[in-house]
């Protein structure tokens, strides 16, 4: 399939209209929001998360990680699936970069580009709170991943809040009006929607009103039935409120992994989203995110399963994990794992959808270690 020729004529479409200044109504243009993609059962879409390249940052020493990381996947994926397995898709969900500059992301977009040539995947950027921080417009940041070849982008100009809301459709022949299996939902869950070069103030936000109802229009188009899973950058409140349901109230939802941190500042009602409980009602089945470094914690909540992906490498902070610590949320954390060694909480997420309602989800634990590097992957 060439992903250029599916993107060429929403593209079109949108520079015909926006060429004289005018900004398109996403309601009469859902179409322009739309990439698909070939479905098939064992669908794998890996996350990554917070990789944070900044000012400081070693692009040779992440890089490496990053291969060795890749690597590691696809051994795992043809171990369980098959010689034929592969990553199909990699959702790289918010804070690609923070205070970084225009080499850091020609260098970030150039490497995902020949991995992506070398695994035969292809890959799609959310934005986060801090990929807007940085010595470049974010006109620029933007086109550097709608240009890419392997790289799925697409953002309108449009009245709809943020820049990267977009759809892709696994549908059965890889073509955008045939019938959809699944539905991936990106959502710019924002902050700092600076519009200029390096904003130093930044504002945690939410799931808008206008990106709910866009979305449920654009489910309505492949039908109602279709499942779907969501990938944005900030937690909202739901994943709190699951929290204390089962710390506070003795609820017995299933839940798993690590959770050593708050999940974002959404505490204030500004925050509140509908996009979780509206989601119940129109087959949303998962939603997954990023943001909070020391936390990757799941939770089946009421039927929709919210996941935080594991924090990929050691840019910025990250959780050192102790088998023999005190901490309630550690100990917790170990015993829902099945680990008793100690681990830096980092690594990558995979979700493989199996079939037309099922998917499974792991998390991959990757530190590099001179006596040889430590890689675990446990199963939800």
């Amino acid at each position: 399939m060439n992903k250029k020729s599916l993107f060429v004529a929403p593209l079109m479409m949108s520079l015909l209209l926006t060429s004289c200044g005018n900004v398109i109504d996403y309601k009469e243009h859902l179409e322009d929001y739309v990439y698909a993609m070939k479905y098939h059962d064992d669908f794998n879409v890996l996350q990554l998360t917070d990789i944070h390249w900044n000012y400081n940052s070693s692009t040779v020493k992440s890089k490496t990680y990053l291969t060795k990381l890749l690597a590691e996947v696809d051994k795992h994926l043809k171990a369980a699936q098959g010689e034929s397995a592969k990553i199909d898709l990699i959702e790289i969900t918010g804070d690609q970069f923070m205070l970084a500059n225009s080499y850091h992301v020609q260098t970030f977009v150039k490497f995902f580009e020949e991995k992506a040539k070398e695994y035969g995947f292809l890959y799609t950027v959310i934005h986060g709170n801090h990929d807007r921080h940085g010595l470049y417009n974010p006109n620029w940041l933007s086109d550097q991943f709608r240009h890419a070849e392997h790289c799925i982008y697409i953002e309108p100009e449009d009245n709809l809040y943020g820049r990267s809301n977009f759809i892709i459709n696994l549908t059965s022949d890889g073509e955008i009006n045939s019938p959809t299996s699944w539905q991936l939902v990106n959502l710019d869950s924002g902050a700092s929607f600076s519009e200029t070069a390096l904003s130093p103030f930044r504002d945690y936000d939410y799931i808008r009103e206008d990106q709910v109802d866009w979305w449920l229009k654009e489910h309505a188009r492949v039908g109602e039935t279709v499942p779907a899973i969501a990938y944005y950058h900030i937690p909202q409140q739901d994943n709190l409120e699951a929290w204390n349901k089962i710390h506070n109230d003795g609820a017995t939802y299933k839940h798993k992994f690590f959770k050593l941190e708050g999940f974002a500042d959404n505490g204030n009602e500004e925050y509140a989203s509908k996009f979780i409980s509206e989601g119940r009602n129109h087959n949303l089945k998962a939603a997954f995110m990023g943001h909070a470094h020391n936390v990757d914690w799941t939770v089946d909540y009421d039927g929709v399963v919210l996941g935080l992906g594991v924090k990929t490498g050691t840019e910025l902070y990250y959780a050192h994990i102790e088998k023999d610590s005190t901490d309630p949320n550690m100990v917790e954390g170990l015993a829902s794992v099945g680990m008793n060694e100690n681990f830096d909480l980092i690594g990558a997420s995979l979700v493989t959808i199996k079939n037309a309602t099922d998917f499974e989800l792991e998390h991959l634990y990757y530190n590099e270690r001179t006596s040889g590097d430590f890689a675990k992957w446990v199963k939800w």
